[in-house]
């Protein structure tokens, strides 16, 4: 989802919010080496499921900075903005596990919606100085609907997907999707009242390095190893 006719531009100053979890620090470390006329600028609160040291490939690399902070924290984020003279922002900052969701909900409500609001508003009061706005979001928000369903499904005359971008609808089914989906609209809402530059991504599952052991991939690889059972949820049967 993006604005159409979005002036080009060579980015400068990039922030990337949740910057030292698994998918961020990925990102980061390949635009840090691969770009090291821009300066990157991570911005993360160190939670439980991010880490410093996945970013210690680039720690020392002339165009990377850290900064640690919660997105909830409007005058840091600004000061960030301001003293970094920050021109494009990577927002991956999220609560992201489902079974966390169901248990601690309103946290998934404060930091992936409230959060997100609170850093549209910075961008809103440097409006002049951001050029891009990259919303993180997931395929979560497409939940059980009918097209959603059918992604896998392929046209056998051309190969073509049967999923339709314009024809899905948001229909979430845990509180995580939820807040996501919330965000999102959050981030479209800004696009059309304030000509927020935004483009909102929905990655699919993703695993690989320095994910946190909690997700499904790196925790079944553990258990595996120690000679532990696989639970899944129910019986383990398509609904």
């Amino acid at each position: 989802v993006s604005i159409s006719a979005m002036a080009s531009y060579k980015p400068k100053a990039v922030l990337l919010t949740g910057g030292a979890g698994f998918i961020a620090s990925n990102v980061c470390i390949h635009l840090v080496q691969k770009h090291p006329d821009i300066l990157f600028v991570v911005y993360d609160k160190i939670d439980y499921c991010s880490n410093i040291k996945n970013l210690s490939p680039v720690f020392r690399m002339k165009n990377f900075e850290f900064v640690k902070g919660d997105i909830l924290s409007a005058d840091l984020v600004n000061f960030a903005i301001s003293k970094f003279r920050i021109d494009t922002i990577y927002h991956f900052a999220a609560q992201t596990h489902v079974d966390n969701s169901f248990g601690n909900s309103l946290t998934f409500t404060s930091n992936n919606v409230l959060g997100t609001h609170t850093l549209l508003e910075c961008w809103r009061s440097n409006k002049e100085q951001v050029k891009r706005f990259i919303h993180v979001s997931t395929d979560e928000v497409y939940g059980e609907n009918k097209v959603s369903t059918n992604i896998r499904k392929m046209d056998q005359k051309d190969g073509a997907s049967a999923f339709e971008e314009s024809k899905s609808m948001l229909l979430p089914t845990n509180p995580y999707a939820a807040s996501k989906a919330a965000a999102e609209l959050m981030v479209t809402a800004y696009m059309h009242s304030f000509q927020l530059p935004a483009i909102i991504t929905r990655g699919n599952n993703v695993y690989g390095p320095r994910q946190y052991p909690e997700k499904l991939v790196p925790k079944f690889l553990f258990r595996m190893e120690k000679g532990m059972k696989l639970c899944v949820h129910g019986k383990g049967t398509p609904r």
